[in-house]
């Protein structure tokens, strides 16, 4: 994963599910101050990294996996996308993509730029 000059990660190798189809595809989100990247594991049938830029971001909700398990999230881009995944500790997951995608935050402070 390359970097542009003004971006940094802010939390990375957090284990995760996509739902692609009918495909749980596990992998890792990393987040940066600019892009949600998700890399699936090798071992799945479809390999192909998912990148959400930051700016195109307009929802992030929770969700139940299966209408009853509360470890999902949804994102939601501007072109009308949906992206399910189940992830751990989904509320703070859900805060820190908030905190990046309305307000932009910088690398040594929890201060808005």
């Amino acid at each position: 994963m390359e970097l542009s000059p003004s971006e940094y990660v802010v939390k990375e190798r957090i284990p995760a599910n996509l739902f692609k189809s009918v495909e749980a595809v596990g992998g890792r989100l990393t987040i940066t101050n600019e892009r949600l990247l998700f890399t699936p594991h090798m071992i799945n049938i479809q390999t192909e990294p998912i990148e959400i830029n930051m700016a195109d971001i307009v929802g992030v909700e929770k969700r139940n996996t299966m209408g009853l398990v509360p470890n999902g999230i949804k994102i939601t881009n501007r072109y009308g996308s949906e992206f399910k995944f189940v992830v751990y500790k989904r509320a703070q997951l859900i805060e820190l993509i908030n905190q990046y995608r309305v307000y932009g935050m910088s690398p040594d402070s929890n201060k808005i730029l």
